[in-house]
């Protein structure tokens, strides 16, 4: 279903879209008071436009704007975007940090305002972000800005961060979106064979990335499992350089430990690898026949995935897949639908 056909009563259980085309997208298509984050990126399979939403059950929902923010709202979830130009640079610190540090502790200061203390999900999007500015990568610069805010606010432990994904974009500014909840107390996910991201040595950057590799959400008739941005990362190094089809392999074999430990906190194998809907962000156009092969024959299937032209946080991966699962379907409180 294209979005330009959904109905009003369909966008009033939309709490949030997250758009990807690459000619931007026409203003009439969205419903004005909902929060839209559209991202200029190139969609690589068949279709101009790939648009993400999530939608709730309920229709009792509330938008508004905070500072910068624009968010809607039901008793449970808070889905909000934000976007800001870059600040000028000071004599000690890029515009990209002070821009970033300013949008997380908007978020933040919304968090505490409308009482909504747990935070799901966060995907970032920033220009040029493998490019260096002050002698620093534009990824490290948003590492500092980011680690900053939750310094400042006082989420400064790992157990606290929630999934997270931080990709380049061509052009655009700081483009922010998140996920905020008011009753269901995340868990944050690792995956062993990895280090966790907020204890990378210094190596990659003077503040550790602010993520865990997924959140889960559990209550007693449904688990949601955001994961974060995946990679062909074992410990903390990039593995298979120049490869595409090996990185997809190991980033397929990443998920599947994602998932083994969500689903060992459940004490069942409800998440199953090929039940996942996947984003894939895809460095290089030409190595996207290598990638959807190395998938479908990890999964020895076909999958639910779309595929994003964009820059990856480190330069020498090729791609990063990011995903949502759900169990038990049947009782769905929070969905996520994939609209071309």
């Amino acid at each position: 279903m294209p979005f330009a056909d959904i109905s009003k009563s369909q966008a009033n259980t939309i709490l949030g879209a997250i758009h990807f085309t690459e000619a931007g997208l026409d203003s009439a298509l969205a419903y004005n008071d909902i929060p839209n984050l559209n991202l200029t990126a190139k969609v690589l399979q068949g279709h101009e436009m790939a648009s993400e939403l999530l939608i709730v059950e309920d229709s009792a929902v509330v938008s508004g704007r905070h500072a910068h923010i624009q968010y809607r709202s039901n008793a449970a979830y808070l889905f909000g975007v934000i976007t800001l130009p870059e600040f000028a640079d000071t004599v000690d610190v890029s515009g990209l940090q002070l821009s970033t540090e300013q949008a997380y502790n908007e978020i933040f200061e919304l968090m505490a305002a409308f009482d909504y203390p747990y935070i799901y999900r966060f995907w970032n999007y920033v220009t040029d972000i493998n490019g260096v500015n002050k002698n620093l990568e534009r990824y490290w610069q948003f590492n500092a800005g980011r680690k900053d805010a939750f310094t400042r606010h006082a989420v400064t432990i790992g157990e606290q961060y929630p999934a997270a994904c931080a990709l380049g974009l061509s052009k655009g500014p700081l483009s922010i979106a998140f996920l905020l909840g008011r009753d269901t107390i995340p868990i944050a996910i690792e995956n062993p064979r990895q280090v966790s991201a907020y204890e990378y040595p210094e190596q990659y950057g003077p503040r550790t990335p602010s993520f865990s590799r997924a959140t889960l959400l559990k209550s007693s008739d449904i688990a949601t499992l955001f994961i974060s941005g995946t990679a062909s990362i074992v410990g903390h190094e990039t593995y298979h350089l120049n490869d595409p089809a090996a990185q997809t392999r190991e980033t397929m074999v990443n998920l599947q430990i994602v998932l083994n430990q969500a689903n060992q906190q459940l004490d069942r194998p409800l998440f199953k690898l090929n039940e996942l809907f996947l984003r894939v962000y895809v460095r290089n156009a030409h190595d996207l026949p290598l990638i959807k092969q190395a998938i479908h024959d990890h999964l020895n299937a076909t999958c639910k995935a779309i595929y994003i032209l964009a820059e990856i946080c480190r330069q020498d991966l090729l791609l990063e897949i990011e995903a949502i699962a759900q169990a038990d379907m049947s009782q769905v409180n929070l969905t996520k639908a994939d609209l071309s």
